[in-house]
């Protein structure tokens, strides 16, 4: 609110011309307040929607109502043995919002076995085993943050090292079976770039994390950069990933089976 306070906007839409024109004055402030015993923030985003598509409220050029970080898919901070939760988002939005990690990043570190600061495993789904921590979230932004400080220091941040496996068939190179090193996907980018073949950085970001062939080459983020002992870990996720995709086609059956059917008398 602090923002119409200051009167500092552009007037547009219907509401600022008319806060503008006749000042607070002219309005009058209602607040619901929800028992959080009782509604949930849903309950709060369905009375929301309840107003703003009620014709006497004419003000509202928006009629959708904003959900905004109850959309999107759920995300989880654990650490490198994948035995401690520390945070569980919503969504990416929410991510960014409370341990500022951007969206760009989170997609190219969830459920990629790539350690985010050298410290913390970003996942898509709950590891059943795994015990929640006791830290709180401003303790955690600040590890966080000392981590990212360490890596300016040391100028790794946004640089992870991949490998390129060129594979039999290879019709852009000769040396099948070889395999090629780069600091960065952004130089793995430009050297495929070069033989004529076109990827997008989010695009070799999925190859790499489904293990997918692009043109009979094979890029995967380089051993060096996980930390020791990191094998276990990376079949802890891959046994968890397999069982969300098994749990997601269950569900698809169940749902089969129970979809009602028009039955002609």
């Amino acid at each position: 609110m602090n923002y119409y306070f200051k009167g500092d906007f552009s007037l547009v839409g219907k509401f600022l011309p008319l806060l503008h024109k006749e000042g607070l004055k002219a309005f009058k402030l209602v607040i619901f307040k929800l028992d959080s015993n009782k509604f949930s923030s849903q309950d709060a985003l369905i009375l929301e929607q309840y107003y703003l598509l009620d014709k006497e409220f004419n003000l509202n050029t928006l009629r959708v109502v904003n959900a905004g970080s109850s959309k999107g898919d759920a995300l989880y901070v654990y650490d490198l043995t994948c035995s401690t939760l520390y945070y569980h988002a919503k969504s990416k939005i929410e991510l960014k919002r409370v341990l500022k990690i951007h969206t760009e990043t989170s997609k190219k570190y969830v459920d990629s076995k790539i350690p985010y600061l050298n410290k913390f495993l970003l996942l898509s789904y709950p590891i059943p085993t795994a015990l929640t921590s006791n830290i709180s979230v401003e303790e955690l932004v600040s590890i966080m943050q000392k981590e990212r400080q360490d890596l300016y220091t040391l100028g790794t941040r946004r640089s992870i090292s991949v490998e390129l496996e060129i594979k039999e068939g290879n019709t852009f190179v000769d040396s099948w079976g070889h395999t090629l090193n780069f600091d960065s996907l952004t130089s793995c980018i430009e050297y495929l770039s070069k033989l004529g073949l076109t990827i997008k950085r989010d695009t070799l970001t999925k190859y790499i994390k489904n293990e997918k062939v692009f043109h009979n080459f094979l890029c995967k983020y380089s051993d060096k950069t996980l930390p020791d002992n990191f094998e276990e870990v990376g079949l802890i996720i891959d046994e968890y990933k397999k069982l969300k995709v098994d749990t997601y086609l269950d569900s698809l059956i169940v749902n089969r089976k129970n979809k009602s059917r028009l039955v002609k008398g």
